[in-house]
C-alpha cells in the first residue's frame, strides 16, 4: 500500500504497474482515506460534552413563544388550553409540545419529529412512534418547568431546557456516536468512489483498448492527492485559493498517468 501511496504522488506514470490488483485491495486503499477525512467528525463526537454556547445562542433565539398557560409538574406536560404547538425546527426534525388528549399526527409537518406530550418526550416517523423517553427521566430542572418563564425570566428557562437536552444527548452517546462516525465514513467512501467512477469512465471513452476495471484501479491510486486535499481541509479548513491549487496539482497526477497510457498503447502499436 505504501508504494502505491508513494508512486500516486510522485511518480504517478508507475501506477500502471498496479493495474491488475485485487478489487479488495483496492477497496481498501480508498476506504483508509474515508477514515482520516472522517477524522474531524470522529474527534468532534468523542469530545461531545454538550451544545456549545453558540449552539444554545442560537437555538434559544429560534425557540417560538410557548403559550404560557403551559407547563411541566412532576415530569408530565400540560396546558389550559389543548392545542399543537411548534417550538423549533431544524433540516431534519420538528419539535412539538402536544397538549390535545391524542397525539395529532396530522399537525406534524415533518417526517421526523420529536413530541413532548402528557408524561413522554416521543420521537416519531410520521404516524409511528419510533421510541419514547419519560421525562422524569430527565434532568430535574426540566421535570416541574413553567413556562411562563419564557418572558418572565429567558436565562432559567433555558438553562432547564438546554441541560435536558444535553443529558438526553450524552445518556445516548454509545448509540449515536458510532452511527454518525459509520454514516460520514460511508459518505466519504461513496464521494470518492462516484469520483473515480467518473474519472474511470472519462479515461475509458479516450483509451478503449483498456479494459475499465484496470482505469477504475488506477484512478483510484491517482486520485490519492485529491483524497489528500479533502482530508486536509476537512481537518484545517484551508483557504478557498489554496484548495483550488491543490486540486489543480491533483488533476495532474491524474494527466501523467494518461500521457503514460498514452505512451505504452502507442508504443505497442509500432511495427
Amino acid at each position: 500500500m505504501w508504494n502505491r501511496f508513494k508512486d500516486s504522488l510522485i511518480t504517478p506514470k508507475n501506477i500502471v504497474e498496479y493495474r491488475n490488483d485485487s478489487l479488495w485491495w483496492v477497496f481498501l486503499y480508498i476506504i483508509v482515506f474515508a477514515l482520516l477525512l472522517s477524522t474531524r467528525t470522529t474527534i468532534t463526537t468523542l469530545t461531545f460534552d454538550g451544545l456549545s454556547p453558540a449552539d444554545r445562542e442560537i437555538i434559544a433565539q429560534d425557540l417560538a413563544d410557548v403559550n404560557d398557560g403551559c407547563a411541566m409538574e412532576s415530569g408530565v406536560f400540560d396546558c389550559d388550553e389543548a392545542a399543537t404547538q411548534l417550538i423549533y425546527e431544524d433540516l431534519l426534525l420538528g419539535y412539538y409540545l402536544e397538549s390535545n388528549d391524542t397525539l395529532q399526527y396530522d399537525n406534524y409537518e415533518r417526517d421526523y419529529s420529536v413530541v413532548v406530550f402528557q408524561e413522554n418526550v416521543l420521537f416519531v416517523f410520521n404516524d409511528t412512534i419510533l421510541f419514547e423517553v419519560l421525562i422524569a427521566d430527565l434532568d430535574p430542572a426540566v421535570q416541574n418547568l413553567d413556562f411562563a418563564l419564557q418572558e418572565t425570566d429567558e436565562d432559567v428557562f433555558h438553562d432547564a431546557i438546554f441541560r435536558a437536552v444535553d443529558q438526553f444527548i450524552l445518556s445516548y452517546r454509545s448509540t449515536w456516536t458510532p452511527l454518525v462516525i459509520a454514516i460520514d465514513v460511508i459518505t466519504s467512501f461513496v464521494l470518492f468512489l462516484l469520483f473515480i467512477l467518473v474519472s474511470a469512465w472519462m479515461l475509458r471513452l479516450r483509451f478503449r483498448e483498456v479494459r475499465f476495471r484496470q482505469l477504475f484501479t488506477m484512478t483510484s491510486y491517482s486520485s490519492t492527492g485529491l483524497y489528500l486535499i479533502l482530508i486536509f481541509d476537512s481537518l484545517f479548513n484551508l483557504s478557498f485559493l489554496l484548495v483550488i491549487l491543490l486540486i489543480l496539482f491533483a488533476f495532474r497526477q491524474n494527466n501523467q498517468l494518461s500521457m503514460e497510457l498514452y505512451r505504452r498503447l502507442n508504443q505497442n502499436k509500432k511495427p
